[in-house]
């Protein structure tokens, strides 16, 4: 597999290596806000059920950003909704890291998930159309698994860059909440960064379907129904996946503090583990699409991924939860590839972004309800309800996808797996 992981990227076209490098330096900024933010926040004052209500104003921003982006994407270019969503997750994160005003802080959050929103509609399009059928189990894996291995280096950045900012001289002394500001302001210079590489991407190439031939222009009434049938099932079991999310994964740099009583620093190097995990799973999705079938392993993964959730629910153990969290993610986060794979390789090009939009929306609108009461449930009773909801949420959206796609997707391997969003 090495070696064919090497060809294929040899093959990669100038706009593919573009991608690849924007993307990359978005993973490494949003990484270190993923882990930092919470923790930014609450030495601001925020309490969980105030963080809880901001980051849920920001997923419900970029669903609601997505739909207008994604006909931005469709009818003007990928590159423009994706330099969009690059200006604007660059802006927002860098007016958050400058105030704990509440005012200020939601506009930023506002900006920022209008960003993700135009980012999410334009990253899987871009993919598909830029590459060809015997690449993309490989281009978009590759991509998913780049984007985590930044996440990767973030963790350790955002584990070590607080204390290097207390412990150099040329900023004076600082506290905590300076030097996470601080750090806070180096994760978004990183997204701003990628609009190098992203300003140079192509703006058009040619829609082919899963043949390899142009697609036509236009499709019959009959035609567009199923399409959008389609997504509307995935729409239900992503939404799914979403409100199990909301409900614990903004929170488990607080989780670790709180409940093992991590440092700053273990918090950094576990979610940098946690990222390597699910970066070596999404390299496997091709290899698990060809064992098992598309939708089979996505069932499968997601499913060893629920004992874990178990285990953090019952047991204090630094160590233990820490092991526990990095294959939880690992397993539940390889399914991607395989999800957007099922997606794009079915939906007609002229609807691809608008699909993305779609199932972007279903997902972030779901992440954002249950962030609106995750934050008050942990702070009234602790994690283990918010992770029995996930859990409960996770094993709903296993069966149903299976039930939806094991027979249509059981034997099938090309297609076009997506941007790297981690789906839990």
């Amino acid at each position: 597999m090495k070696s064919t992981y090497l060809l294929m990227v040899m093959t990669f076209s100038p706009a593919l290596r573009r991608m690849l490098a924007a993307q990359c330096l978005v993973g490494l900024g949003g990484g270190i806000f993923s882990v930092l933010f919470n923790l930014y926040l609450k030495s601001g004052g925020f309490q969980e059920d105030a963080i809880g209500r901001l980051l849920a104003l920001q997923s419900l921003a970029a669903a609601l950003a997505s739909i207008p982006m994604g006909w931005v994407a469709d009818r003007t270019s990928r590159r423009t909704a994706y330099l969009i969503g690059l200006s604007a997750i660059s802006t927002g994160y860098f007016l958050a890291s400058q105030t704990v005003e509440t005012l200020p802080i939601v506009l930023a959050s506002v900006i920022a998930g209008c960003g993700n929103g135009a980012m999410m509609v334009a990253v899987q399009p871009f993919l598909q159309e830029h590459s060809h059928r015997r690449q993309r189990p490989y281009l978009f894996s590759l991509n998913f698994s780049l984007v985590l291995a930044m996440n990767i280096l973030s963790g350790f950045l955002a584990g070590w860059l607080p204390g290097f900012f207390r412990a150099s001289g040329w900023v004076g002394p600082i506290d905590e909440h300076r030097s996470l500001q601080l750090s806070l302001v180096a994760g978004a210079g990183f997204i701003f960064l990628a609009l190098l590489p992203g300003g140079r991407l192509s703006k058009a190439a040619a829609r082919t379907v899963a043949g390899g031939t142009a697609e036509p222009a236009a499709g019959t009434t009959a035609e567009a129904a199923q399409a959008w049938a389609l997504v509307g099932r995935f729409m239900l079991t992503s939404a799914l996946i979403g409100a199990g999310a909301g409900m614990i994964v903004p929170y488990f740099n607080l989780y670790f503090r709180d409940w093992t009583g991590a440092s700053i620093a273990q918090i950094g190097t576990v979610f940098a583990l946690g990222q390597m995990g699910t970066a070596i799973g999404g390299i496997s999705s091709p290899w698990l699409a060809r064992r098992a079938g598309l939708a089979n392993g996505v069932v499968l993964t997601q499913a060893l991924s629920l004992p874990f959730m178990v285990i953090m629910a019952w047991r204090h153990e630094f160590w233990l939860c820490a092991v526990c969290f990095i294959f939880r993610g690992a397993f539940m986060n390889m399914s991607s590839p395989l999800r957007q794979e099922t997606l794009m390789s079915t939906i007609p090009a002229r609807f691809r972004a608008r699909a993305s939009a779609a199932d972007a929306m279903a997902w972030n609108l779901a992440w954002a309800g249950s962030m609106f009461v995750s934050g008050g449930i942990i702070r009234q009773w602790g994690y283990a309800p918010c992770l029995g909801v996930t859990f409960a949420c996770y094993l709903a959206s296993s069966i149903l996808y299976y039930a939806y796609f094991s027979d249509t997707y059981k034997h099938a391997s090309g297609g076009a797996p997506g941007a790297a969003r981690t789906v839990s």
